[in-house]
């Protein structure tokens, strides 16, 4: 009796070790959060290119990910200010004085991650679990629209953001269909 106790205390100890162990999922703030020091975005064709979000600034993502098919001013309207809209196909990447400050990816040329785990545009939703394993607590449909949504709750270190990522999928087959910031 005494060993299988031991099996089971081993065993909730390490799956709950993993958990804490996955880069960027914080539980040690108000409630879980993914940390925007962790978070990347990465080329799905060359993994070699990609961007830390809160490392790099728009130099450094255009030289990794060169020819947009849109690279121009934008009047930011959530902010009132003017922004540079950086865009390839239908993802579009807002920078404002050189940071990235907001995205929509809406097909697989983007990934984001850790490091370690990354979901793109096409995935199934359950792949969050990677990179934000208390996915399911923020878990909500659009029911009128066939849409679910995952909202990940972001931090920079220990300050829990008002922003979040949204990761929005089609409930009848469970793809992703939009990363956003």
């Amino acid at each position: 009796m005494k060993v299988y106790l031991n099996i089971i205390v081993l065993f909730f100890s390490i799956s709950f070790h993993s958990i804490g162990q996955i880069p960027g999922y914080r539980e040690d703030t108000a409630f879980p959060t993914f940390d925007l020091n962790f978070l990347i975005i990465k080329s799905t064709q060359d993994s070699n290119k990609e961007f830390r979000f809160l490392k790099s600034d728009m130099a450094d993502f255009l030289e990794k990910f060169p020819n947009p098919d849109r690279n121009e001013d934008y009047y930011y309207e959530m902010q009132e200010v003017m922004t540079r809209l950086i865009s390839y196909d239908v993802s579009e990447l807002y920078f404002l004085e050189g940071k990235l400050i907001d995205f929509r990816f809406q097909d697989s040329k983007f990934s984001i991650g850790n490091g370690e785990s990354f979901i793109k545009v096409g995935d199934h939703y359950s792949e969050v679990e990677k990179i934000y394993p208390s996915y399911k607590n923020q878990f909500d449909t659009l029911k009128r629209e066939n849409i679910g949504r995952i909202f990940i709750i972001l931090s920079n270190k220990k300050i829990v953001l008002d922003d979040g990522l949204g990761v929005f999928f089609d409930l009848a087959t469970g793809k992703i269909t939009s990363i956003q910031f």
